[in-house]
């Protein structure tokens, strides 16, 4: 793996997963729960592995496969949880300064997220971090091959910037990111604050791995 510094000096746009490396968008309103509530949606007859999940984004995954009907209502309504999960929490620690140190470098920084757009723009103008965000590239509709690790999100965020792949690096703290990113010919950098996520992100073989946000100051 490359060092961070050297990596990020080739790049001019940084890719910028929400969940986690922002902010934990469950924290107060926790995953669990809103999955549970996302199910009652699609109920009887759910597969034991999904009944069992605490993951959203798995139901969100289940209801597509039961239409499209099914999967408008799921995801309109995972918007509206996540829109009250992230009115009741704060941004990750240290994420406003490293936002500030990029921009200051001359990165463009672009949220890509498979969180709503909506939720995203909200958190980032009540936390007053939107100035330091040139784009978002989230979830827009209910269709989950629109999502990481599929690469569309990344595609859309490279197309609007008017740039290459090449020029651009993601960083994310999930498996989903570092998949993403190989897909769509992005550099990858993955975030692991613990020993587990470390060994499962590595394994992945990510351009760079660190071990908190703050480990990306100053390494423009």
């Amino acid at each position: 793996m490359a060092g961070v510094k050297e990596l990020l000096q080739e790049k001019d746009h940084v890719f910028l997963d929400f969940d986690g490396p922002v902010c934990d968008v469950f924290a107060r309103l926790p995953a669990g729960e809103v999955a549970d509530r996302l199910k009652r949606l699609v109920e009887p007859g759910l597969p034991a592995e999904v009944n069992a999940s605490a993951d959203p984004f798995d139901v969100l995954r289940y209801a597509a496969s039961c239409g499209p009907n099914a999967a408008h209502i799921v995801e309109r309504q995972l918007s509206r949880l996540e829109g009250e999960a992230v009115a009741l929490i704060s941004p990750a620690p240290g994420v406003e300064e490293v936002l500030r140190e990029w921009r200051a470098q001359g990165f463009t920084v672009t949220i890509v997220s498979n969180n709503s757009v909506e939720a995203i723009r909200s958190f980032l103008g009540l936390h007053e971090l939107a100035e330091h965000v040139r784009g978002i590239s989230a979830r827009t509709t209910s269709d989950p091959a629109r999502l990481k690790p599929q690469p569309a999100l990344l595609d859309a965020a490279v197309k609007a910037l008017g740039t290459s792949p090449r020029r651009c690096v993601m960083v994310g703290d999930s498996i989903a990111d570092v998949l993403a990113a190989r897909a769509a010919d992005v550099a990858s950098i993955a975030l692991a604050k613990t020993p587990s996520k470390r060994r499962a992100l590595a394994a992945l073989g990510p351009d760079a791995l660190v071990g908190d946000l703050a480990d990306l100051r100053s390494a423009g």
